[in-house]
């Protein structure tokens, strides 16, 4: 599986169609095409959920609902919501470009979309990227949903005839990036934008893991852009907390909620046999958030079957983080940050802009003559 880079080397000593060489399309076409990463398995994915579900608790993960079709309609049927829908469109993406611009000069860069969805706002970044100064760019987009990536790639077809950008889609788990980090490593220096839009990053199990385990191989010089809930308060009083976050004091709508509980249940709904009837609820957590100042709005589901045994499961998970408090953990962790933007209703969402530290140079030790 030659990466991007090789492919354009190779077509280009060979005087050959990138698009012909390695995937065997005709010249005509410049279509994104989908590219299975090692180790990506749905049924075993599936297998895992059904073992999961026969237990009397656990943590459904969010990858078994956007992994199955229904679940990826019903989180798309939610993002139309008009509430939600606005939230969307007022990630500040202009603001990100004035970040990144005087940073990537003209550089060459590849936008790596980590969790893409159906990707609209990392295409909107590149647009606004090539609107400020023509440069070198590609799109990778990585996503572990095969119907909310093939969503994408039908738009990031389009967009890369009018734009003329590259676009190479990835059909894997991001957890399991260091297995194909070849294919996002360039042959010669290029700059990597690392986006984690719609709170993917807050919805982690624990993030500081993937910090160090599925990003370790970025180069120093990189960037990583994180879409964040904000918390609602610096105070650390539950009580405190409870009454100012939307999440937590039910100030949302029911429609929302309802259209959010029907997608956070789906694979309960549709995997497990003899349910008889469930209810969401939500709690506040403080003692599992490892970033200083961050907390976790936790959605619990009480499940009663048909034989009357009952069953709890965590359906939804999603922190939020102080921007002062997060640029020092990130820092400590190899990141430093540029900006933290505040945007939405009462500026309740932050999206942060961070930069890989360089490596420091290793000291040699001079040894003593004898």
């Amino acid at each position: 599986m030659p990466s991007m880079e090789t492919l354009e080397r190779l077509a280009y000593a060979t005087k050959l169609n990138p698009g012909w060489l390695g995937f065997g399309l005709p010249l005509s076409s410049i279509a994104p095409q989908i590219t299975i990463t090692p180790g990506y398995d749905a049924t075993a994915m599936v297998e895992d959920l059904l073992m999961l579900l026969n237990g009397s608790s656990c943590v459904v993960d969010d990858v078994y609902k956007y992994v199955d079709p229904l679940g990826a309609y019903e989180w798309r049927s939610m993002l139309r919501q008009p509430g939600l829908a606005s939230l969307v469109a007022d990630v500040p993406i202009v603001d990100l470009v004035h970040i990144l611009g005087p940073e990537l000069v003209d550089e060459p860069s590849d936008v790596i979309a980590v969790g893409c969805g159906t990707a609209e706002r990392e295409m909107k970044l590149v647009g606004k990227l090539l609107d400020r100064s023509r440069r070198d760019i590609r799109l990778i987009l990585l996503d572990i949903s095969l119907s909310l990536l093939g969503v994408a790639v039908q738009d990031a077809d389009q967009f890369s005839r009018n734009h003329g950008v590259p676009v190479l889609a990835l059909l894997g788990d991001f957890h399991r990036l260091p297995d194909y980090s070849h294919l996002l490593t360039p042959d010669h220096p290029r700059r990597r934008i690392f986006t984690m839009f719609g709170y993917t990053f807050a919805n982690l199990d624990n993030e500081v893991q993937f910090l160090r385990r599925s990003l370790s191989w970025v180069n120093g010089g990189d960037y990583l852009i994180l879409d964040l809930p904000a918390a609602s308060t610096d105070s650390a009083d539950p009580a405190e907390i409870r009454k100012r976050d939307p999440g937590l004091a039910h100030r949302r709508g029911a429609e929302w909620r309802n259209s959010a509980f029907q997608f956070l249940m789906g694979p309960i709904r549709r995997y497990m046999d003899g349910v008889l009837d469930w209810k969401v609820t939500t709690e506040l957590d403080q003692s599992s958030c490892l970033i200083p100042g961050s907390y976790a709005v936790v959605h619990k589901a009480l499940v009663t079957l048909k034989s009357g045994a009952k069953k709890q499961f965590v359906v939804g998970y999603s922190k939020r983080y102080q921007i002062d408090k997060l640029e020092k953990h990130m820092e400590s962790e190899g990141w430093h940050l540029l900006q933290g933007l505040h945007y939405g209703p009462e500026n309740k969402f932050l999206v942060a802009v961070f930069k890989r530290h360089a490596p420091k140079p290793k000291v040699k030790v001079k040894r003593k003559s004898i």
